[in-house]
Protein backbone atom coordinates (compact mmCIF):
# COMPACT_ATOMS: atom_id res chain seq x y z
CA UNK A 1 0.00 0.00 0.00
CA UNK A 2 1.39 3.36 -0.98
CA UNK A 3 0.80 6.25 1.72
CA UNK A 4 0.46 9.96 0.26
CA UNK A 5 3.40 11.67 1.52
CA UNK A 6 2.71 15.66 3.17
CA UNK A 7 5.14 16.70 0.55
CA UNK A 8 3.07 15.39 -2.75
CA UNK A 9 0.16 17.93 -1.41
CA UNK A 10 1.99 21.44 -2.30
CA UNK A 11 2.54 19.75 -5.94
CA UNK A 12 -1.63 19.59 -6.29
CA UNK A 13 -1.59 23.04 -4.75
CA UNK A 14 1.28 24.93 -7.30
CA UNK A 15 0.21 28.05 -9.02
CA UNK A 16 -0.18 26.72 -12.33
CA UNK A 17 -4.14 25.86 -12.22
CA UNK A 18 -4.82 29.21 -10.60
CA UNK A 19 -3.13 30.78 -13.24
CA UNK A 20 -4.45 28.39 -15.99
CA UNK A 21 -8.28 29.52 -14.68
CA UNK A 22 -7.10 33.05 -15.08
CA UNK A 23 -6.15 33.10 -18.49
CA UNK A 24 -9.01 30.93 -19.40
CA UNK A 25 -11.22 33.34 -18.10
CA UNK A 26 -9.01 36.15 -19.54
CA UNK A 27 -9.68 35.28 -23.09
CA UNK A 28 -12.67 34.27 -22.77
CA UNK A 29 -13.46 38.12 -21.92
CA UNK A 30 -11.63 39.03 -24.51
CA UNK A 31 -13.14 36.94 -26.97
CA UNK A 32 -16.93 38.39 -25.74
CA UNK A 33 -15.90 41.78 -25.95
CA UNK A 34 -14.24 41.29 -29.55
CA UNK A 35 -17.40 39.81 -30.43
CA UNK A 36 -19.39 42.92 -29.10
CA UNK A 37 -17.16 45.11 -30.96
CA UNK A 38 -17.84 43.63 -33.95
CA UNK A 39 -21.25 43.45 -33.79
CA UNK A 40 -21.64 46.96 -32.64
CA UNK A 41 -19.50 47.89 -35.23
CA UNK A 42 -21.81 45.93 -37.97
CA UNK A 43 -24.79 47.89 -36.69
CA UNK A 44 -22.82 51.00 -36.72
CA UNK A 45 -22.12 50.16 -40.67
CA UNK A 46 -25.58 49.49 -41.20
CA UNK A 47 -27.18 52.27 -39.53
CA UNK A 48 -24.49 54.59 -41.90
CA UNK A 49 -25.72 52.85 -45.06
CA UNK A 50 -29.55 53.43 -44.25
CA UNK A 51 -29.07 56.71 -43.43
CA UNK A 52 -27.30 57.63 -46.57
CA UNK A 53 -30.32 57.99 -49.26
CA UNK A 54 -32.04 60.35 -46.25
CA UNK A 55 -29.19 62.77 -46.36
CA UNK A 56 -28.36 62.93 -49.79
CA UNK A 57 -32.35 63.58 -50.51
CA UNK A 58 -31.77 65.88 -47.69
CA UNK A 59 -28.93 67.71 -49.52
CA UNK A 60 -30.97 68.06 -52.65
CA UNK A 61 -33.74 70.08 -50.49
CA UNK A 62 -31.36 72.22 -48.86
CA UNK A 63 -29.38 73.16 -52.09
CA UNK A 64 -33.20 74.24 -54.01
CA UNK A 65 -34.18 76.24 -50.52
CA UNK A 66 -30.76 77.71 -50.46
CA UNK A 67 -31.10 78.70 -54.83
CA UNK A 68 -34.87 79.69 -54.19
CA UNK A 69 -33.82 81.75 -51.29
CA UNK A 70 -30.86 83.59 -53.28
CA UNK A 71 -33.18 84.61 -56.20
CA UNK A 72 -35.92 85.25 -53.51
CA UNK A 73 -32.97 88.23 -52.06
CA UNK A 74 -32.15 89.01 -56.21
CA UNK A 75 -35.79 90.23 -56.92
CA UNK A 76 -36.16 91.85 -52.91
CA UNK A 77 -32.96 93.57 -53.85
CA UNK A 78 -34.06 94.69 -57.13
CA UNK A 79 -37.44 96.61 -55.95
CA UNK A 80 -40.64 93.59 -55.48
CA UNK A 81 -42.28 94.78 -53.31
CA UNK A 82 -43.45 90.73 -52.41
CA UNK A 83 -39.96 89.44 -52.16
CA UNK A 84 -39.30 92.14 -49.68
CA UNK A 85 -42.09 91.21 -47.83
CA UNK A 86 -41.02 88.00 -47.92
CA UNK A 87 -37.49 88.47 -46.88
CA UNK A 88 -38.24 90.80 -43.96
CA UNK A 89 -40.74 88.18 -42.54
CA UNK A 90 -37.84 85.59 -42.90
CA UNK A 91 -35.34 88.29 -40.78
CA UNK A 92 -37.96 88.55 -38.17
CA UNK A 93 -37.71 84.56 -37.80
CA UNK A 94 -34.20 84.58 -37.55
CA UNK A 95 -33.29 83.48 -41.16
CA UNK A 96 -30.90 85.26 -43.00
CA UNK A 97 -30.39 85.22 -46.64
CA UNK A 98 -26.59 85.49 -48.29
CA UNK A 99 -27.26 84.97 -52.26
CA UNK A 100 -23.56 84.35 -53.17
CA UNK A 101 -22.96 81.43 -50.77
CA UNK A 102 -23.41 77.80 -52.47
CA UNK A 103 -24.38 74.54 -50.43
CA UNK A 104 -21.69 73.30 -48.84
CA UNK A 105 -21.41 69.02 -49.26
CA UNK A 106 -22.25 67.33 -45.95
CA UNK A 107 -19.67 64.65 -45.39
Amino acid sequence: MSVATPEAEPALRGPVLPLLLLLLAFLGWGAIQTTQLVSDRLSLQAATSQQRGQLEAARKIRVAADSLAAKLKVLADKGNPDAKLVIAKLKEHGVSINPKTTASVPP
